[in-house]
């Protein structure tokens, strides 16, 4: 059932921050750090995760292929804003205010990490925690996002495929137990999802994924799609 703004403000003040949850498994893996002097295009991201499926709306799988293969100067262009105009000037600037909104709803401690993380098993694959939960059993990571109203409809039933696919990523490199996400939508709706573990969810990304990468190594483009 899809509720209107304020039938989610009124739910929220009563009862806290409604989180949407899928089943989770405990994993057994460990964590590797990535060298800082390595290049980004010598690995995929959990930033690069729905695009290398081709399900990102705003980056396409041959455009993400031509950046790992060091095309990038035959791409188009893509339109420049000015600093204050951009989203991701007003992201960096409103995140650490989302990040304290989450503690004070969910009484949760963060602190602040920004490291790299490899997979110890296909070194391809790594991720960047920004912020990790202090103490808590029921979830390691926090991802803290700020949505423009353009994007916003995105979200209009709940968490977008392509940010859950990231965060798929971020929990299959860093081998933790769950993630939460904590949205901004339009500069005045906050909103909190999590993701837990799914390890069947993780081998079928990892299987993708696995096979772009492969399309990398050997320099073969993937299948344009329309509009790419």
């Amino acid at each position: 059932m899809i509720h209107t703004r304020a039938e989610r403000l009124r739910t929220s003040s009563r009862s806290g921050a409604v989180l949407q949850l899928v089943p989770k498994l405990i994993p057994d893996r460990r964590t590797h750090t990535v060298s800082p002097s390595e290049p980004c295009g010598a690995s995929l991201t959990n930033l690069d995760a729905a695009a290398a499926l081709g399900l990102d709306p705003f980056k396409s799988e041959v455009r993400l292929w031509m950046e790992k293969t060091g095309r990038q100067d035959l791409l188009q262009p893509r339109q420049q804003h000015q600093q204050e105009d951009s989203m991701e000037y007003w992201s960096r600037l409103l995140e650490p205010i989302v990040a304290a909104h989450y503690t004070q709803r969910t009484g949760r401690q963060i602190r602040r990490t920004d490291t790299e993380r490899r997979h110890p098993r296909h070194p391809w694959m790594v991720a960047t925690v920004n912020r990790e939960v202090v103490a808590s059993p029921d979830v390691q990571l926090l991802e803290c996002l700020c949505v423009g109203m353009n994007a916003a409809p995105l979200w209009a039933e709940g968490m977008p495929a392509y940010i859950r696919l990231r965060v798929v990523h971020l929990l299959a490199v860093t081998g933790q137990r769950a993630a939460d996400v904590v949205v901004l939508l339009g500069g005045q709706d906050l909103q909190i999802y999590r993701v837990e573990r799914d390890e069947a969810e993780i081998a079928r990304l990892i299987r993708a994924e696995r096979a772009f990468w492969r399309g990398v190594e050997l320099d073969r483009a993937p299948a344009a799609r329309d509009g790419d």
